[in-house]
């Protein structure tokens, strides 16, 4: 209808109609591109705040995940504490108990901290990233990206060829199978057959003497302290994401735990 209009106003030449309906196209045009705009603006937002709510969940999860496993890995390397004045020789020589002497044979198990937060790593697959507007959440995210694949190249090099004491040093070392007792509270029942475990027999005597042993032992033992300080700064990343997440949906951040 409105070409119409144009085209009679053409005819007659009555150029001012003829600039009224042209006036008319492009204010409509910029009308219908404006709210085309403002529907995939809302239409972003709306996704962002979907994304922003996911990430707060899968952010408070794994921080409770990391918590978890950080409470366990330290639980399982207490027994150094007491057991490395036995072994460098600053106590007197004394049978080792079953949890020192197991976490000795079982230093150079170091399971993988857990790190994943799904939707970020979907949203970097996908490119949704970029609808994230707030410049301090995406900071952060981007600060989680970078100190997830740096401590997994830490990780890497911390497991990369550990040694297996009781292997390496038989003389030190020896492991045998015994029934299981009633009070053994120990982890080394792994395929020794039902009512069976593993019995790792440490020789303290040839342990102290041995310069070889002990350097691999020490070996060992700064791999897990590497794990262990990743735990800890991963907690702060979390703690610190997590916060600007509760402040970005104006819901209460998690309090801050005190280290065990």
């Amino acid at each position: 209808m409105l070409l119409r209009h144009v085209i009679a106003h053409l005819r007659k030449q009555e150029w001012t109609a003829i600039a009224i309906d042209f006036l008319i196209v492009v204010v409509g045009v910029f009308i219908g591109i404006q709210v085309a705009n403002w529907n995939e603006t809302l239409g972003d937002r709306r996704v962002e705040h979907a994304l922003l709510q996911r990430l707060h969940i899968e952010t408070q999860e794994l921080l409770a995940v990391t918590r978890e496993e950080y409470r366990a890995h330290r639980e399982r390397a207490a027994p150094s504490v007491t057991a490395n004045p036995v072994l460098f020789s600053q106590q007197a020589a004394r049978p080792l108990t079953v949890s020192e002497c197991e976490w000795i044979a079982g230093s150079h198990v170091i399971s993988r901290p857990t790190d994943e937060l799904p939707v970020l790593d979907e949203m970097l697959a996908t490119g949704q990233l970029n609808l994230i507007v707030d410049q301090e959440v995406k900071e952060r995210l981007r600060a989680y990206i970078l100190f997830r694949e740096r401590q997994r190249g830490i990780y890497f090099d911390a497991t990369n060829e550990p040694f297996r004491l009781y292997s390496r040093h038989p003389e030190q070392m020896t492991i045998s199978r015994a029934p299981v007792e009633d009070d053994y509270d120990g982890r080394w029942t792994f395929l020794s057959g039902e009512g069976f475990r593993w019995v790792v027999n440490c020789n303290v005597d040839e342990m102290r003497r041995s310069a070889s042993f002990l350097n691999d032992y020490v070996d060992n033992s700064g791999r897990n302290a590497t794990v262990l300080q990743t735990y800890e700064r991963r907690e702060e990343q979390l703690v610190a994401l997590e916060a600007v997440l509760a402040a970005r949906l104006g819901v209460q951040a998690q309090p801050e735990m005190p280290t065990p």
